[in-house]
């Protein structure tokens, strides 16, 4: 079972940083895809 600390996410500036860096952190995930 995959959860959100094995995901990988690329930043505003283009840095890629895993999710693990967030644990124990409060966050809030947006979607913000567009057609």
């Amino acid at each position: 079972m995959t959860n959100i600390y094995d995901f990988e996410v690329e930043t505003i500036t283009g840095e890629r940083v895993s999710m693990d860096t967030y644990r124990g952190q409060v966050l809030l995930i947006v979607n913000t895809a567009s057609k």
